[in-house]
Formats: C-alpha cells, sequence, structure tokens
C-alpha cells in the first residue's frame, strides 16, 4: 500500500468516526410528557375469552387509548386452571408489544410450593435480562405475603443485580404491613447494597402510607446512606407521589447531604414521570451546588442544570447534555486549537484540557463509598438500544481525544501513547479510593481508546503539515508562512467551489437520513431512504480514489492539476521575492567605501618618482619573491576536498534554482541545504552529511590541515552525498 494511499486510508477512518459519532449521539425521538390521557381520564373496559382475559383503556368514544402514566393502552393475562395469572403482556394502541418502564414487555409466573418464579419478557415473549441486572425473581410467600426474593439470570443461575445484592428479605408489621427490606448476598446474609446499607426500614402516618425511611448496616447500628443521609422523611402530592424529601441524620433531624442540601422538591409530568429537582437548606432557602446549579430537569434521559428560578441555564454541561453531538463539535474544535496554534500556546491549551478532565471526572463529584464495575464491555448489549449508554461510552472517548492529540503535539514520542492510558488508571483509582464516582474497566478502555485516536490525529495532521510547521526564526520565514496559509486558504475555496455539487448532494443526503433515521429498520426493500443510503456510502469512499467510473460516468479528481498551478504559483511568489532580497543584500553590502576627494591630481614629477621607488623595490626582493613561489605547495588533500566542494556546490546550486531559492551568495550553500530539507527533497540525514561535509571542505580550501580521520569520513560520505543531491535535483524536476 502506497503512502499517499495510506493516508487517505487514515483521513477516511477519522472521518468515519466523526460522522459515527455523530449518529450515535443524535437525541432519541422526543417524548411528549404531557400529551395524551392518564389512566384515571379513561374509562377500562375488560374482554374475557376462556383462559385470556384483555383489560383496555377507551376514550369516550370506545377508541383503545395509551394511558401515558401507565405506559401501555392494553394488558393481555392469561390464567391458569386454577384462576392464577401466568402471563401478563403489554400491548399500545396499535396493538404492538411496548416496552413497560422501558425494559420489560411482558411477565410470566411461574407457582410452585410456596415459591412464585416471575420471569420478564421481550417483545417476543422470551425471556430477557433487565437493565438491573437480572431475568427472573424466585419470591418466597408466607400466607399470602412476600417475603424473600432472589434474583436470577436466563439461565436460572444466582445473579447480582445493580444495587449490589443477590435477594432481599421483608419483615411485617402486626398491621401486615411492610416495615423493613434486609439485603443479601449470595449467601442469604445481610450485605451493604450500593446504596450504603444493609437494612432499610419504613416509617408510616396513621393510614399506613410510607412517610420516611431509616437506614442500619448489618448489625443494625445506624449507617448514612450514598447521599450522606441516615434516613428520609417524605411529602406526597395529591396524587401520592413524593413531592418533598428532608434528608436526615443518625439523631432523626434534618442533615444536610454530601452535596450541602438538605430539602429536594420534585415535580411531576402528567405522565407520571420526574420534572425537576430543586434544592434548599432547613430554612429553606435554594442551595447552589458544585456547579452553580439549584436543581435538575429531566429531558428524556438527560438532566439540565437550573438557576435558583428554575430555568436552564446557559453552561457548557447543558449544552453537552441537550445536544450530546456537541461533544465531538467540541473535541474537534480543541483537537484544531492544539494543532494550529504555536508550540507555546498549545501547551498552555493542553494544560488546561487537562485541568478541564479533572474537573469532570473528580473535583465536581460528591465524595461517598467506593463502587467499581471491573467487567469489560458491559454496556455492549445495551448500547444500540439505550441512547444514555451511547453518550456515557462516546463521552469517554471523546473526552480524552484533545488529550491525546495535545501530549502527541508538544512531545512527539511514541511513548506518549501511554499517557491516555495512564491518566485514566489515576482517575478510575482515584474514584474507588475516595469514592468519586465509579470505578469502571469501561471508562480506561474508552478514555484510551480516545487518546490514541488523538495522536493518531496529530500524527496525520503534524505529518501532513511538516514542511510547514517548523517553526520561523525570522521575519522573512514567518511572512512566507503567513503566504502559505493564504495560498492553502485560497485553493480551499477554490476546490469547494469546485466540488460544490459533491459536497451539495452529500450534505442533501446526510440530512435526509438523519430526519429519517428513526425509520430506517432494514435496507433490503427497494425504498427510497435506501437508495439514498446507498448514494451516501458512496460519496463517503469517493474521496479514496482518484478515478472513479459510475453509471458510465468518469468521476476523476483535480487535484494533481490543482497542486502543479499551486506550485507554479508558489515558485512564481519565491522567485519575486528572492529578487527583493537581493536587492536588500545589495542595498546593505558592507563593501568598504572609498571617498574621492575634489582636489587637483598629482603632478607628473610625483608619478615619476614613485615609479622609480616602485622598481627599486622590485629590484631589491626579487630573489625573494622567486623563493616564497617555489616554497608555494597545496596539499593533495586540501585538492580533493576543494573538488569534494565544488562537485557538492554545483549540484546544490543547481538544485537550488530550479526550486526557485537564490543560491548566488556562496555563503547561503548551508541555508540553502536546510531550505532543501525543509521543502521536503532531501531527507534530514543527506543534509546533516552535507552539512558536515561542507564544513570540513570549507576548512581545507581555506589552507588548514585536514587530519586523516576527517579525510577518510569525506571520501565515504562524498559518493553517497553526490547520488543523494542527484536524487534531489531529479525530484525537484518532477514536482515543477
Amino acid at each position: 500500500m502506497s503512502a499517499n494511499l495510506k493516508q487517505k486510508s487514515v483521513h477516511a477512518l477519522l472521518l468515519a468516526f466523526i460522522l459515527a459519532s455523530i449518529l450515535f449521539l443524535l437525541p432519541d425521538a422526543a417524548v411528549d410528557h404531557e400529551f395524551g390521557f392518564t389512566s384515571s381520564e379513561l374509562e377500562v373496559k375488560e374482554t374475557v375469552e376462556k383462559n385470556a382475559t384483555t383489560t383496555s383503556y377507551v376514550n369516550s368514544e370506545g377508541t383503545v387509548t395509551d394511558a401515558i402514566d401507565m405506559g401501555y393502552a392494553t394488558v393481555q393475562r392469561t390464567r391458569d386452571s386454577a384462576g392464577q395469572v401466568i402471563e401478563e403482556f403489554y400491548l399500545d394502541a396499535a396493538g404492538n408489544p411496548v416496552e413497560r418502564y422501558g425494559d420489560y414487555c411482558g411477565i410470566a409466573y411461574e407457582y410452585n410450593d410456596g415459591d412464585t418464579v416471575i420471569r420478564y419478557l421481550g417483545a417476543d415473549k422470551k425471556p430477557m435480562m433487565l437493565s438491573s441486572g437480572y431475568s427472573a425473581i424466585v419470591r418466597t410467600l408466607v400466607e399470602g405475603k412476600a417475603t424473600d426474593d432472589f434474583y436470577y439470570d436466563l439461565n436460572m443461575q444466582p445473579v447480582q443485580c445493580t444495587g449490589g445484592y443477590y435477594g432481599l428479605h421483608r419483615e411485617y408489621d402486626e398491621q401486615g404491613l411492610n416495615c423493613a427490606i434486609t439485603y443479601l448476598d449470595e449467601n442469604r446474609q445481610p450485605v451493604i447494597c450500593t446504596s450504603g446499607y444493609a437494612v432499610k426500614t419504613y416509617l408510616r402516618d396513621s393510614e399506613g402510607t410510607v412517610i420516611g425511611e431509616r437506614y442500619f448496616d448489618t448489625e443494625g447500628k445506624p449507617v448514612k446512606s450514598s447521599l450522606g443521609q441516615y434516613g428520609e422523611l417524605y411529602q406526597r402530592d395529591e396524587q401520592g407521589r413524593i413531592s418533598q424529601i428532608t434528608y436526615l441524620g443518625a439523631d432523626g433531624n434534618p442533615t444536610p447531604t454530601n452535596a450541602g442540601y438538605t430539602v429536594m422538591k420534585r415535580t411531576y409530568h402528567r405522565d407520571g414521570t420526574a420534572d425537576t429537582d430543586m434544592y434548599f437548606d432547613a430554612d429553606g432557602n435554594p442551595m447552589v451546588l458544585s456547579k452553580g446549579q439549584h436543581g435538575i430537569k429531566r429531558s428524556g434521559k438527560v438532566n439540565l442544570l437550573l438557576d435558583k428560578n428554575g430555568y436552564v441555564m446557559l453552561c457548557v454541561d447543558n449544552v453537552l447534555n441537550g445536544l450530546p453531538f456537541m461533544v465531538v463539535i467540541f473535541g474537534c474544535v480543541i483537537c484544531l486549537l492544539i494543532l494550529v496554534l504555536p508550540k507555546k500556546m498549545s501547551v498552555l491549551l493542553t494544560a488546561a484540557y487537562i485541568a478541564f478532565i479533572l474537573y469532570e471526572t473528580l473535583m465536581f463529584r460528591e465524595a461517598g463509598d467506593a463502587r467499581t464495575n471491573f467487567v469489560l464491555f458491559s454496556y455492549a448489549d445495551r448500547f444500540l438500544t439505550e441512547q444514555s449508554v451511547r453518550v456515557g461510552v462516546i463521552n469517554n472517548i471523546w473526552l480524552f481525544v484533545p488529550l491525546g492529540a495535545g501530549w502527541y503535539r508538544i512531545i512527539q514520542k511514541k511513548w506518549v501513547l501511554l499517557v491516555p492510558f495512564l491518566m485514566s488508571v489515576v482517575i478510575e483509582a482515584t474514584q474507588y479510593i475516595t469514592g468519586l464516582g465509579i470505578a469502571e474497566f469501561d471508562d480506561v478502555f474508552g478514555n484510551t481508546l480516545g487518546g490514541w485516536i488523538g495522536v493518531l490525529t496529530a500524527w496525520v495532521w503534524l505529518s501532513w503539515r511538516k514542511s510547514s510547521m517548523d517553526e520561523q526564526k525570522t521575519e522573512e520565514k514567518k511572512s512566507e508562512e503567513k503566504k502559505r496559509w493564504q495560498k492553502l486558504l485560497s485553493l480551499l475555496i477554490e476546490k469547494v467551489i469546485e466540488k460544490a455539487w459533491y459536497i451539495v448532494l452529500l450534505t442533501i443526503s446526510t440530512v435526509y437520513l438523519v430526519s429519517n433515521r428513526f425509520a430506517i429498520k432494514k435496507l433490503d426493500d427497494a425504498s427510497l431512504i435506501s437508495t439514498v443510503f446507498i448514494i451516501w456510502v458512496i460519496l463517503l469512499v469517493l474521496p479514496l480514489f482518484s478515478e472513479l467510473e459510475f453509471l458510465g460516468v468518469k468521476v476523476k479528481k483535480e487535484v494533481k492539476k490543482a497542486v502543479e498551478k499551486s506550485n507554479e504559483e508558489v515558485k512564481a511568489s519565491l522567485d519575486n521575492l528572492q529578487q527583493i532580497v537581493s536587492q536588500i543584500q545589495v542595498s546593505n553590502s558592507v563593501a568598504p567605501q572609498f571617498t574621492i576627494n575634489s582636489g587637483s591630481l598629482p603632478t607628473e614629477e610625483k608619478i615619476d618618482k614613485l615609479t622609480e621607488e616602485l622598481h627599486l623595490f622590485n629590484e631589491q626582493n626579487k630573489n625573494k619573491q622567486a623563493e616564497q613561489q617555489d616554497k608555494v605547495t597545496i596539499p593533495v588533500q586540501n585538492l580533493e576536498l576543494f573538488k569534494m566542494r565544488y562537485g557538492i556546490e554545483v549540484r546544490l546550486k543547481e538544485a537550488l534554482e530550479l526550486i526557485g531559492y537564490n543560491s548566488k551568495n556562496r555563503a547561503s550553500l548551508m541555508q540553502g541545504t536546510y531550505y532543501l530539507n525543509q521543502q521536503g527533497v532531501l531527507d534530514p540525514t543527506s543534509t546533516d552529511l552535507v552539512i558536515q561535509m561542507l564544513r570540513i571542505a570549507n576548512r581545507g580550501v581555506h589552507g588548514e590541515i585536514i587530519g586523516q580521520k576527517y579525510m577518510d569520513f569525506a571520501s565515504e560520505a562524498y559518493p553517497q552525498i553526490i547520488d543523494a543531491l542527484d536524487d534531489c535535483i531529479e525530484l525537484i524536476k518532477k514536482m515543477t
């Protein structure tokens, strides 16, 4: 595979990664929590046929209608001969299976002696794994009351649910009301769950309604929950929903949580889902939390930060949460700034971004008990089905992309690949030790992958800009760099105009696919969206080919033509620049100056006297001059060095003239050599050989005695240098 094709492939992969990230981060279809009817606003219609009972919610016209607070329109129940329900299945108003609580579509019951096996069913009526980490519950009944629940996977093997326990045990008071729950491990012994306690007791009012909770450890001692409270008191709205929570200390009095608030007030949508949470101190004053928010608003599965008046705040978190694909745009912008800014500014920006990472992962979080997830790819089965999972995974990747780009921009060493991994390990270890979040292997993997993508991006960018990104030390080179960027921008605009048809077609097809993404279920039918999808894929791969024939039409890229045109224009600009520089050099020459007086010419007698003195001087020193001329000899090694220098100089001058560099000044040969290297036509090894050879030859040409070691080096290096310069000349001829 050629280097050009490799570069194109890397570019295509990076572009595909960006597009895939944006598509995966597009918000789910919006849910209107206020639209529709609640169960209390609908009538219930029930039909019985043999052992099957169908219960539906219907409107005033008798039409089956979704009850937005129940999550379904119809429930089908099947009973056994004893009249016990053995299956429930939920349908929407159109009669299609519907996920209740965004998880299961049905429940199957199996009755044994004193036990009931409860299995959760998917849309195909087959057992499924819940997001809570289990598929079935084995429930033990005592005197008709559920006492013990234990959780199992699809193979009916005990499994630990996401709460950190394998089962639970319920206790009842004299009125037959559940008064306590004890969480159990795989050996049916009390265990501390992820919320921080082993036993939860209920506080009830005179009517039996739960008005609070208290938490205890395995030994029955009061213990703090994950928020830092020892218990909670509730107030309820007219529908019986919890509208206010007051957090309690070990003494039963109100106490601040780890986040600083004592009271939380909640509102609900018409469909019964939580809408907003607002935070207050014990006196009812609004509390400001770590990110400046006074509350949160739930938008789908995304939480938006609210100010003290309950309005959505204008902040980075809300932009990234409300428009999750913005994390991709944000990451691309930061990477671009890191790569194009001067190195010092790039260092500062990278340092600032590291601080941002620490802030997002550690600084704003409230400490709690250590929580871990050491299962790699634990979210793989839910990645395509749950947008919140996709957001979490892709955000972990993109969080470290600018970090990798920044480190490689600064260091440009392969060991930089270790930095994202080590930094992620440090963050996750800190989270585990301090309880600031959840320590997960998935986070380490995602962060490391993102960092490596950033390193790859920086490597591609710096490789592309190798000749033009060297720091210029003179004002002339800075001006040349500015002109080069202007030329690049002009060329880019020109190519955009030339390829307007491609950009327009790609944009239209992309917008069409995005707007119809929820309709894409399969592509085996000859539909319009299938055709557009195929065209879109063709457009994505089109830049990889220099020539493509499609339906009898040849599509050729004009990159070579544009490059040749650009080279000619750049060469002409360089010629003009060299002429200006030459003029400046001539005007600033330090050659000696003579002042010519306007007095009279010397007399003829004066001239005759000076002539006699010269003849006398030459006669007296004739023999001495002859002896000195006989003693003038040139060492063989100095002659060899002169020949070598001459051969190198001739080729250098030819190469520099071809590329448009002013080589008339011999003192600029070394600068010219560096210029050839900067233009990418002379490799670094050959450049160093030429420079060292010129230094050795200059010493010999000026009469210095050169040691044998240097002569041996010069003799060995000279043929290689000549071959390298000849190759350089041929390469320049091809380019120009």
